[in-house]
């Protein structure tokens, strides 16, 4: 697998364990500021993954 597609895949990672940590399956809830500073993480790596993606397309 290419870097870029190597990238991606580990963005993707990253978005699915952000989603896990806010979703009904995590060990603990959330306080307020750290589902606010994931989302905005999320937001950052899902931004990037767009770009990864766009690499990969050509």
């Amino acid at each position: 697998m290419s870097d870029a597609a190597n990238q991606l895949a580990a963005q993707l990672k990253e978005i699915k364990h952000g989603l896990f940590l806010m979703g009904p399956d995590r060990h603990r809830a959330l306080s307020t500021h750290e589902t606010d500073d994931l989302i905005v993480k999320l937001e950052q790596v899902a931004e990037e993954a767009l770009k990864t993606l766009e690499s990969i397309k050509g």
